[in-house]
């Protein structure tokens, strides 16, 4: 451990940001039009600089002046958008903008690390929110996509034991491997440890080198020139960098005070208690090398040298009884500012409403519908059977078969508040099986319609009146 060494924060801010435009209540037709039309014509410069591309010729000369700001307009662009621009701040993807109920977003925006860290978050966003307003579209919305909170320390080598001292909920946790940059193990150089991921997707926490970073790509060396503002910054020692992911998916999915961290002003003014959200999230905790080396290794070696296995219990309650670690404590605030307010996870109700069935089977019938262009039995069974077929394929089991898997999963997750959930809970299986017993006589009888139906059935006959086939 190194509880002896002082800690120093050199740095910290946000060093990815990418966020959605939206159009507003507010909008005129007349800002889409103007809009459309700056479309257009990028679209022409778009095609010009294909041409070239395809040529193997310099498609440098063709950017647009937006008074005075020139923006590089590349030959190619990302998917669900139309045309990119971009100049050394920002990268921004656009495409047409039409009004529908089910809005999508017209416009993404990509700010680059050293655009944030030369102005700072607050300043870049309201440089480029000008920006656009001014040349792109007046009236908008924004929903952020992605952020990375990150921050620098000297004073604290971070080592393989590390990543077994954090405490997680994550079960997709990886090492990387600074050589071939695989997901499955160190990121090291050499023997040489470098860092270590944990989460994934829409969640995670890097720890990585940064000074090992900058040496192999020069064109971040950007930072070393804030770390020397810190008057504790020394240059003979590494930096590692703490950083933590956040897309929008898990960033909807948070609440404080009653507010869904899913508008961009609620997160920019709440990054002090993502931050510490994160920190409790991915907790480092001061646990000695022997218990941690114990943890990794999965076993402790009894004093006659015979090796005894370390059940998950055991492990658990190691981290249970461990303290968070100091150097946690020093990096505990944002920019200075402390948590205020605690982050909570909204979590879905589980609810058996019967609106939930009548979505569902709406929703099956209007995918079905839109696939065959009908509705009609024999539509409805090539449904059922293709299902049972991809069912049986991906999971070797048959749909009731599945469905009854997923159904016991929720039984299991149930929370027992009283005597009657004990019961429920304790009787599942022969509960769900009386269910299902009624369920897969249904199913059989819908199974077989192509085989024959009664042409008088009453829900036939209301399928064929809103067909308008003769009754």
């Amino acid at each position: 451990m190194q509880k002896e060494q002082n800690f120093v924060k050199l740095w910290q801010n946000v060093d990815t940001l990418k966020y959605h435009l939206y159009p507003s209540l507010t909008i005129t037709s007349q800002d889409i039009t103007f809009y459309n039309l700056l479309i257009d014509k990028l679209l022409g410069l778009k095609v010009q600089s294909q041409t070239k591309r395809n040529e193997n010729k310099s498609v440098a000369e063709f950017q647009h002046d937006f008074k005075g700001s020139l923006f590089q307009v590349s030959p190619a662009t990302v998917r669900g958008f139309s045309v990119t621009i971009q100049n050394a701040d920002v990268t921004i993807h656009l495409k047409k903008l039409v009004l529908t109920c089910d809005q999508s977003p017209f416009c993404k925006v990509e700010f680059r690390s050293s655009f944030l860290q030369r102005f700072g978050y607050l300043g870049a966003v309201q440089k480029i929110n000008q920006f656009l307003k001014e040349n792109i579209i007046s009236a908008y919305q924004i929903k952020i996509s992605e952020i990375h909170l990150h921050c620098d320390v000297q004073g604290y080598t971070f080592s393989v034991l590390d990543f077994h001292r954090i405490k997680s909920r994550s079960r997709n946790n990886r090492y990387y491997n600074d050589e071939n940059s695989s997901t499955d193990s160190f990121y090291q150089n050499g023997r040489k440890f470098q860092g270590f991921m944990r989460g994934g997707g829409d969640y995670l926490m890097r720890v990585y080198n940064k000074t090992k970073e900058i040496k192999k790509f020069p064109n971040k060396s950007f930072i070393e020139t804030l770390w020397k503002t810190h008057p504790c910054y020394d240059s003979s020692k590494e930096v590692f960098r703490i950083e933590f992911q956040l897309r929008r998916e898990k960033l909807k999915n948070m609440v404080i005070n009653d507010e869904i961290l899913d508008g961009f002003e609620v997160i920019l003014n709440n990054l002090n208690n993502i931050w510490s959200r994160c920190l409790e999230d991915f907790s480092l905790r001061d646990l000695d090398d022997k218990n941690t080396l114990e943890i990794m290794l999965g076993y402790k070696t009894a004093k006659d040298g015979s090796k005894l296995l370390l059940e998950s219990e055991t492990v658990r309650k190691r981290f249970q009884r461990s303290e968070i670690h100091p150097l946690w404590h020093t990096i505990k605030t944002f920019n200075g500012h402390v948590k205020t307010d605690v982050i909570e996870t909204f979590k879905k109700p589980f609810t058996t409403d019967f609106l939930y069935v009548h979505n569902a089977f709406k929703a099956f019938l209007s995918t079905t519908l839109s696939h065959y262009g009908n509705v009609l039995p024999s539509t409805i069974c090539d449904a059922m059977n293709k299902i049972e077929e991809y069912t049986n394929f991906k999971h070797e089991r048959t749909v009731i078969q599945d469905v009854y898997s997923k159904r016991l999963d929720r039984f299991n997750r149930l929370e027992k508040l009283g005597k009657d959930d004990e019961i429920l809970y304790e009787q599942k299986h022969t509960f769900v099986n009386r269910v299902f017993d009624h369920i897969e006589q249904s199913y059989d009888h819908m199974y077989h319609w192509d085989v024959s139906y009664d042409s008088n059935d009453y829900f036939i006959k209301k399928f064929q009146k809103f067909l308008g086939e003769a009754v």
